[in-house]
């Protein structure tokens, strides 16, 4: 659920290939998934104990630890989905599998724009090629293209679990 959404001429190619064992595949996605499980388990799972504890309530905290905890919780969230996706990127790259990048250093990203390039791409891509443009995209307005960014950022909350 959390890892790359890989696109079924990509993966189905995979499939039909034959897969034979391979040392450096195996010790490769073992060291990814080794590196997902830290930043899941040491720096999101670590992470969200202090944002857990002033974003709970936050009129106990000063300014700067809310300051602070909300730095933090950009921290936690890249750790929790960029280390889902690196355990499922391993674990592919372990059974001879080839998964899409799903991040790409976001944070240092120049503007807004390219931060949504870098930060979770397979969504991002899904969305932009199976609703944005078949919904028109940008090329029918600016109403029409706030109403599609709109209708994505809409579903993208539904992804994610957003209730309506």
């Amino acid at each position: 659920m959390a890892g790359p959404i890989e696109r079924a001429k990509n993966l189905i190619q995979q499939i039909d290939e034959e897969h034979r064992f391979d040392f450096d595949a195996m010790r490769n996605g073992l060291m990814r998934m080794l590196w997902g499980y830290f930043l899941k388990l040491m720096i999101a799972d670590r992470a969200a104990i202090f944002v857990n504890a002033v974003f709970d309530m936050p009129s106990h905290y000063e300014g700067v630890f809310v300051i602070l905890a909300t730095v933090l919780f950009a921290v936690q969230i890249y750790s929790d989905l960029a280390g889902y996706t690196l355990i499922a990127k391993g674990a592919a790259e372990v059974m001879g599998y080839r998964l899409v990048d799903n991040f790409s250093a976001p944070y240092f990203a120049a503007s807004i724009r390219e931060f949504w390039h870098r930060w979770h791409i397979s969504l991002s891509t899904w969305f932009r090629d199976y609703l944005y443009i078949p919904l028109g995209g940008s090329r029918k307005g600016k109403l029409c293209q706030y109403r599609n960014v709109i209708v994505v950022f809409l579903a993208c909350g539904l992804w994610h679990g957003a209730d309506l």
